[in-house]
């Protein structure tokens, strides 16, 4: 049996959890499989920041939790002087033989733990291109430090990757390039595969329409309603106003038409988007038709897929639409929703091939203010379309297809060639990090954390000090007493 140390993100899909984002999916797409493959897995995910629950709230720093048959630790302080020691000694006292990190943070604090464990990496998302677009909404770029911290570790140190998007791996090639990945040693090596967001359970099987479990229609809007979906994060590449002007227009048209979104605003990450939102609504003349629940118990979540017609993305202009993919399609195609798309990312030029949906330019709310008002007027095809999509879901996007590349690797799990090459040269080392084959790598691996401004101080005052005659007559001293 093949032992699997998984680091992830949490909180999972367990009953209660209103807040849970496309990285908590995420986890769960790698770990599941992993376990129905027979594997023996140890759990340990990192927290996201929720404001309901803030981290001096806990008393403990983690603590044991179960989902399905799985006990795994949930850290609830991620206080670097706790998690870096307690990560070390739960690897040491499982002895796997492997090591799986889930997204670009739990990478990052993968590769500083996993020794000289084979170490798979999935990037889930190109960290710099969010990172960008948090700067940009922030207005500071002194955030760009901490996004590249745990992408440069991870590239740094592991010996596969996975990316979600074909446009990911290009940029992740990239990096390896840059920090000295791409040698002579793994000329001819396969370093990255693509695993694309696959479908939840919870949205396999759909409910059923008994009137008892109804959450939207004849309580919050009519029975005849043409409900448009919008579900999770408000994130920093969602363009809000594209989004209302969209919605505005085609509601003028159809009065029908309402809009429903469940998630909203993300703790830590982007509390201005949703909020820009909710300004947009307020002064508009149709606000009642804009049904804003919030973040739900995940269990609730088909029931209102299940009571909508369509879903509703919207992206802006700028490099993470272009590398990043998007949960809220993949469950929406695999709940029989058609989707109504600006076409850029991935998922989005997927959706325009097989007729999953409607595609528009971005940028042109007019466009598809029409492909709405299209959809609600033509029901048939409408309800075609959602079958088609919840087929080609089921069929491409499930857990077993997805990580593919991820079960073959565990089941013989080895050291990339360029970090076999540096246990042979340096065979005592335990921290590959610490190791380099090139100039290219070295200054990385010397630097690490280390604060270079500070290291640059300290430079410029040792120089001044060498240049005081003090500091002079002694060297010369020390010259005369150590010849004699």
């Amino acid at each position: 049996m093949i032992k699997i140390f998984v680091i992830g993100t949490g909180p999972l899909l367990e009953k209660g959890v209103r807040k849970i984002g496309g990285h908590c999916l995420r986890t769960w797409h790698f770990v599941n499989p992993l376990l129905k493959d027979n594997n023996h897995v140890a759990l340990v995910t990192l927290p996201i920041p929720d404001r309901a629950t803030p981290p001096e709230k806990f008393r403990e720093s983690a603590e044991k939790r179960k989902i399905d048959d799985l006990t795994y630790i949930a850290v609830l302080k991620e206080d670097p002087s706790f998690l870096y020691p307690f990560l070390s000694r739960e690897i040491e006292k499982f002895r796997p033989n492997c090591i799986v990190g889930v997204n670009s943070h739990p990478s990052g604090v993968a590769a500083r733990v996993a020794g000289t464990y084979p170490f798979w990496a999935d990037l889930n998302g190109w960290a710099m291109a969010e990172g960008q677009t948090r700067a940009r909404l922030d207005q500071d770029d002194s955030l760009l430090g901490r996004f590249w911290r745990d992408e440069r570790d991870a590239v740094r140190r592991a010996d596969h990757f996975s990316t979600v998007t074909k446009n990911q791996k290009l940029a992740l090639i990239g990096e390896l390039a840059a920090l000295g990945r791409l040698n002579q040693f793994t000329f001819d090596y396969p370093f990255t595969d693509v695993v694309e967001n696959a479908v939840n359970p919870l949205f396999v099987e759909l409910p059923g329409t008994n009137s008892a479990e109804t959450q939207l229609r004849g309580k919050k809007i009519p029975t005849n309603a043409f409900v448009v979906l919008w579900s999770g994060g408000f994130n920093t590449w969602t363009n809000v106003n594209f989004l209302y002007e969209t919605l505005a227009k085609a509601m003028e048209k159809n009065e029908r038409i309402h809009f429903v979104s469940t998630g909203g605003s993300i703790d830590g990450h982007d509390e201005i988007t949703y909020t820009r939102f909710h300004r947009l609504l307020a002064a508009s003349p149709y606000r009642k038709r804009f049904i804003l629940l919030g973040w739900i118990e995940a269990e609730l979540l088909p029931i209102v897929y299940s009571e909508s017609d369509i879903g509703i993305n919207v992206d802006a202009v700028n490099y993470e639409t272009l590398f990043g993919a998007r949960n809220r399609i993949t469950n929406m195609l695999a709940s029989g929703l058609p989707v109504v798309t600006t076409l850029a990312t991935e998922i989005s030029h997927t959706i325009e091939k097989n007729g999953l949906g409607k595609t528009v330019p971005l940028d042109d709310p007019a466009t598809m203010a029409q492909a709405i008002l299209e959809l609600a007027e033509n029901p048939t095809r409408t309800r075609e379309m959602g079958r088609s999509a919840r087929e080609f879901a089921l069929e491409h996007y499930t857990y077993q297809v997805t990580t593919q590349p991820l079960r073959e690797w565990v089941r013989s799990p080895h050291l990339a060639p360029d970090n076999n090459e540096k246990l042979k040269r340096h065979e005592n080392e335990k921290d590959l990090l610490s190791l380099w084959l090139s100039d290219l790598e070295k200054t990385y691996a010397l630097l690490r954390d280390r604060d270079v401004e500070r290291l640059l101080c300290a430079e410029r005052d040792l120089r001044n000090i060498r240049e005081k005659p003090i500091f002079k007559l002694y060297k010369n001293i020390k010259r005369i007493l150590t010849r004699r």
